[in-house]
């Protein structure tokens, strides 16, 4: 099935040295997006409809719904009037899983925040695992390779300003995909997704974000086993407690000063 369109001309007015002109400007879309487990509602996000099977298969894995890519038995996409349902089909065990433990949404997660209907704090700041050292060594030139690339490298952007974008880039500095949404977590759900589609090895690599990263950006790299995080804005204080606690090697490219700030795993850097 055809998902639907990622960008939506609108009409628009600019102003500038010149006076005024009436102009078409590409906007992202942003519509609800259901994800339904074993025919029971589960949360309702923001997100691009856009690469929606990598979206529903990384939301799972970063959200603890399931442990492996295989346990997601069946997408189906459902287009409704106003948004979009997943249907998704999960062994029984972790659908009792989600009732057991109370995960289900009860509210909307807007695209700029990852934890909006979480009903309980326990099931918002989970247990992280201790991720092994990584083998990466990352220089200071091709981490602002990389950072320069990126927005090259996003064709949603490029058209309409405004969407984040996440890349896994491997140990050569080589961007090997990369997936965009208006939201950032949904961004890097949609990467995990995909790289957990594609078998792509989380341990020889790092994931690039164009956001600044919070907690729950570090928190789910950690738990789908991703060792090391570039972001182009700086992190959030409890982003590098998570980063630290996790092992996870974290660290932001300073686009103003042209310099790497590293701020857990500082051994990664060359």
């Amino acid at each position: 099935m055809a998902e639907q369109n990622a960008n939506q001309k609108i009409k628009a007015m600019r102003l500038g040295p010149k006076g005024q002109q009436d102009i078409d400007w590409c906007a992202p879309n942003e519509l609800p997006i259901g994800m339904v487990y074993n025919q029971t509602p589960h949360a309702v996000m923001m997100a691009t409809p856009e690469d929606l099977h990598d979206f529903a298969l990384g939301f799972a894995l970063s959200e603890g719904v399931i442990n492996q890519a295989n346990e997601l038995e069946k997408i189906d996409i459902h287009p409704l009037k106003g948004g979009i349902e997943l249907h998704m089909q999960i062994p029984d065990k972790r659908a009792e899983r989600l009732k057991l433990h109370g995960q289900r949404r009860a509210h909307f997660g807007r695209a700029g925040c990852g934890l909006c209907g979480v009903d309980r704090l326990e099931d918002a700041i989970r247990p992280l695992p201790q991720l092994p050292d990584t083998d990466l060594r990352l220089s200071y030139t091709l981490a602002g390779k990389a950072a320069s690339a990126l927005a090259e490298a996003q064709p949603l952007r490029r058209a309409n300003k405004s969407v984040h974008g996440a890349a896994w880039v491997d140990g050569d500095g080589r961007m090997m995909m990369v997936r965009e949404d208006i939201g950032r977590h949904n961004a890097l759900d949609k990467l995990i997704g995909a790289g957990a589609s594609e078998g792509t090895d989380f341990d020889n690599g790092f994931a690039l974000l164009s956001s600044r990263c919070t907690f729950e950006l570090a928190q789910k790299c950690a738990l789908v086993g991703i060792h090391a995080l570039l972001t182009l804005s700086a992190p959030s204080a409890s982003a590098v407690d998570t980063a630290k606690r996790a092992n996870l090697a974290l660290a932001s490219w300073d686009r103003r000063a042209g310099t790497l700030v590293v701020f857990s795993g500082a051994s990664w850097v060359a």
